[in-house]
């Protein structure tokens, strides 16, 4: 299928008026572009809600053109709340009791405060929505995830671990042929001061800029042509 721009987003962080500045900007047309949500919808931001609806609305009205992978922050929000469900009393063995509660502690108590307002129906629509997220999508040679790829794993055999939390491993071994398109690691971690979407020389598109950070953005970028839009 033949799109006018393939645009990716950013991670979001509950920066909600960013966002729809951001797609005011871009003015995505859903006859000739495909839509890709790079995950991190929720926390860190003070409207994680309204930045997870516009995310969910856009990928519900449009199945075929808006694309929402998973993130490692809906994945550990989907965590807490299993665990939760089970009253923290029925761990199986294995199960780390921090890595599940990190959650808050990363971000997360906003959002955890903002659900806490929804009816249950309301909520479980919500959480099953970011279940069914997928941790990577492909689209010819470009191949979208949240954080990046092992490198010597071939891409139909990728962890889903790795799709949403591993860094440097990635940025400096990665060599492959196909475009790899991701969020998670700001930007401002590769250079001080940085704040613009990076096109690396071994087929990495970074697009994460820190929107919830002092000097932070939040991007998306046509990865056809490799345009950018930021507020």
């Amino acid at each position: 299928m033949q799109y006018k721009r393939i645009l990716a987003v950013g991670d979001i962080h509950g920066m909600y008026k960013m966002l729809t500045s951001l797609m005011e900007q871009v003015q995505f047309n859903p006859e000739e572009d495909l839509l890709v949500f790079l995950g991190d919808y929720i926390d860190r931001g003070l409207q994680s809600l309204e930045c997870l609806d516009y995310v969910m609305g856009l990928n519900i009205k449009y199945p075929e053109r808006v694309v929402a992978l998973k993130g490692n922050h809906e994945a550990m929000c989907i965590n807490y709340y299993h665990y939760e469900g089970k009253s923290f009393g029925f761990m199986q063995e294995g199960d780390d009791m921090q890595s599940i509660l990190v959650w808050l502690d990363n971000g997360g108590y906003e959002t955890y405060k903002q659900f806490k307002t929804l009816k249950r129906a309301a909520f479980q629509k919500r959480l099953r929505w970011m279940q069914k997220l997928p941790a990577c999508f492909r689209m010819d040679e470009y191949y979208f995830c949240h954080a990046g790829i092992q490198p010597y794993i071939p891409l139909e055999k990728q962890r889903e671990k790795d799709l949403l939390w591993i860094r440097k491993w990635f940025y400096t071994m990665y060599s492959g042929k196909e475009t790899i398109v991701v969020g998670h690691t700001p930007v401002q971690n590769f250079c001080d001061g940085q704040t613009t979407p990076q096109f690396m020389e071994n087929n990495i598109i970074a697009c994460d800029t820190g929107s919830f950070m002092d000097d932070g953005k939040l991007s998306c970028v046509d990865v056809l042509n490799r345009n950018f839009w930021q507020v």
